[in-house]
């Protein structure tokens, strides 16, 4: 045993010594490192903010620090030059809202030479092309196509390439401005199709790669040397069918092709929960070169779309298939090929619609491009399209009523593509101008006629209103625009939830307890659509509380319709009324409706006199939506006969004409039920300042 531990015990003394030798080698080298040069670190990478960062840099000797670029104020290194271990200040100013940045710097001593990245975030680099294919006519000329980058084109990476890996040289004057990618394309006498392809690219400071191409396919030249120029004047005398003469219209392009806002995108009829959105893909309208009249064109696919709006074209005409509408009167030409597009030139000046009023208007104005003067929204609350978010999928359009100071009204349409229709900005509320297309176009949704002209604006830039409403040329009598569940508990005559927003005035349903305000047996809290934001997946635009309705909407014992009954005191208003409603109806509950007046609130009173008469459409059902059936509110605007002017008591009825009502399968196949409810979420009377 003693010899043993005496083994162990000399083995661990070797141990103990051979470690105290190299612990002792290694604190030597630690007293001896030296180097002529070296930093902690070769890359810095900082926020989009303004910030600051310190480098360390090792030396024996003198050191200074250079950049080979000049004039980079966004970067500062107040310690230029020093000897020995320094740690070095670097700031950098913000770059927020700006692309990634870098800068290189420099540390020299002696003869040795090392370096550091500066790299600053900042925006993700974007580079997306609309289209996959662009087709140029034989004839070439300047083409656009939409693109959606924050890259400056200076900076970008293009390579151009033929279809069998040779120069594009015939592709030229390449520029990006305004969201839109221009090129050159040379005429072509060629009798075979010749194509190419256009590939751009940007690696941005962070080493983030982004790229995307477009094909360029040249047609051959048509068959149209011998075709002449007719009027629009003359295409108009032509019968419906396919177009046998050697003809062609010159004229200017109204829209960008594939537009968010061009055309009425139908339901699929494969399943109606579907939006077909071909119509967008294969329409444009082209107008006379005066503005005075245009056609809407239909291509024969969405790649023979390749009109640009404010384009001047040729489009030859033969083989296209002419198609007349009547009462109103307009003209669509379909079939058309890309082929048959003679000559396309880009105009440098801006494209100026015609001034007109609503009662201006005449057949020969649809598919032109006006702007309405003296306008405003009748029901100016909410968005641009205000809708219940959940049906964005199943309802392709929303109508949104305007009236003029001249007392007309008429639907300005939006698209649910359209980008701005709900962006959490409240609409204008005051009066002013509204630009675009004017249309005829039948809604089924919100009771299929809904006005012999409606307008399409082509971009925001088109609504030209003032946001006050203290800026807008009416003047309001009385609104009630939500149900004040503040007053719901306890309410009284002077406050209850239907005590009015603005004005003096009283509104209930007939037939009812005025001062009931249950579900069963009053009038109750509904909801709105008028919210500014989208939230497809939570609220869906629906604003709680927004609207009130009831229920039992006949009256069976006297065998008429209930109604909503307004009063308000008109004396002293010496011009015209208006009333403005918003509402919408359950399936079973009535959807016709008759607005009349009388200075007598008495329901059996026989001078009740007519107004008009509007439609109000049952609310969506998820399960099975029909295409009648309406994702929100339906706007109404009348005017009320100079009579109804200058009373101490008004009173206006809106009153279920008969017991007409939809099912769950058609619109208008079932009766009114005493369950089914009426909605409304505003209601108004206004007049001229």
């Amino acid at each position: 045993m003693n010899r043993l531990f005496m083994k162990f015990s000399a083995i661990g003394c070797l141990s103990i010594l051979g470690a105290l030798l190299i612990l002792g080698c290694q604190k030597e080298e630690l007293r001896s490192f030296n180097t002529d040069l070296a930093i902690n670190q070769r890359i810095v990478q900082l926020a989009d903010s303004a910030a600051s960062t310190k480098v360390q840099i090792y030396a024996e000797d003198n050191w200074n620090i250079e950049t080979t670029t000049k004039g980079e104020e966004w970067l500062s290194v107040p310690t230029t030059a020093g000897s020995g271990k320094k740690l070095v200040e670097i700031t950098v100013t913000s770059n927020a809202g700006n692309l990634p940045r870098a800068q290189t710097l420099y540390i020299k001593s002696g003869s040795k030479v090392d370096s550091i990245s500066i790299q600053q975030k900042g925006l993700v680099p974007t580079l997306a092309i609309v289209d996959e294919e662009l087709k140029a006519i034989a004839g070439g000329g300047t083409m656009r196509t939409a693109i959606s980058t924050n890259i400056p084109f200076s900076e970008m990476q293009v390579e151009s390439i033929t279809a069998e890996g040779g120069k594009l040289d015939w592709v030229s004057d390449l520029d990006i401005k305004e969201g839109y990618l221009y090129l050159k394309i040379a005429a072509s006498k060629l009798t075979t199709t010749r194509e190419g392809m256009l590939k751009f690219s940007y690696l941005d400071a962070l080493n983030v790669l982004v790229k995307d191409s477009i094909k360029i396919a040249q047609q051959v030249k048509g068959d149209y040397d011998n075709a002449v120029a007719v009027s629009f004047d003359a295409v108009r005398m032509k019968a419906s069918g396919a177009i046998q003469d050697d003809i062609y219209i010159e004229g200017i392009v109204l829209n960008d092709k594939g537009g968010s806002n061009i055309a009425l995108n139908s339901n699929s009829k494969a399943n109606k929960h579907v939006i077909d959105r071909t119509p967008t893909s294969v329409t444009a309208y082209i107008a006379s070169l005066d503005g005075k009249q245009a056609f809407r064109i239909e291509t024969a696919t969405a790649g023979d779309n390749i009109f640009d709006k404010n384009q001047k074209v040729k489009l030859w005409l033969k083989g296209a298939e002419l198609k007349k509408n009547t009462a109103p009167e307009f003209i669509t030409i379909s079939n058309v090929q890309s082929i048959q597009v003679m000559e396309q030139i880009a105009q440098s000046s801006a494209l100026i619609p015609r001034e007109l009023t609503i009662s201006q208007l005449t057949d020969r104005d649809i598919f032109t491009y006006v702007k309405l003067k003296d306008l405003e929204i009748s029901v100016p609350s909410g968005a641009f399209s205000n809708i219940n978010e959940g049906y964005v999928a199943r309802a392709s359009v929303y109508p949104l009523n305007l009236r003029d100071i001249q007392g007309k009204s008429l639907y300005a349409l939006f698209n649910v593509d359209v980008p701005y229709r709900r962006d959490g900005k409240q609409v204008p509320q005051g009066s002013g101008s509204f630009a675009g297309i004017i249309v005829h176009e039948q809604i089924e949704r919100y009771g299929t006629q809904i006005g012999t002209y409606a307008i399409r604006p082509q971009g925001e830039s088109d609504i030209q209103l003032q946001e006050g409403r203290e800026q807008g040329f009416s003047k309001v009598l009385v609104e009630w625009s939500r149900f004040k569940v503040e007053f719901e508990t306890n309410p009284t005559a002077a406050e209850n939830p239907l005590t009015p927003d603005v004005g003096q005035g009283k509104l209930w349903r007939s037939g009812l307890d005025p001062m009931n305000y249950t579900a069963t047996a009053g009038i109750y809290k509904t909801t709105d659509y008028n919210g500014l934001l989208q939230e497809p997946t939570t609220v869906k635009g629906v604003v709680s509380n927004g609207g009130w309705g009831a229920r039992g909407w006949w009256n069976n014992d006297k065998n008429r319709g209930e109604a909503w009954i307004i009063a308000c005191n008109s004396q002293g208003i010496s011009k015209q009324l208006s009333m403005q409603v918003e509402g919408n109806v359950d399936v079973g509950a009535p959807r016709n409706f008759i607005a009349e007046w009388n200075t007598t609130d008495d329901m059996e009173d026989a001078n009740w006199k007519p107004v008009a008469e509007f439609t109000l459409q049952d609310v969506t059902q998820w399960s099975n939506t029909l295409i009648s059936q309406v994702p929100g509110n339906k706007v109404v605007n009348f005017n009320l006969p100079m009579e109804a002017s200058n009373q101490s008591k008004l009173y206006v009825r809106l009153k279920a004409k008969n017991k007409v009502a939809g099912t769950l399968t058609n619109p208008t196949a079932g009766t009114v039920t005493a369950t089914a409810n009426v909605r409304l979420g505003h209601v108004s009377i206004k007049y001229n300042k």
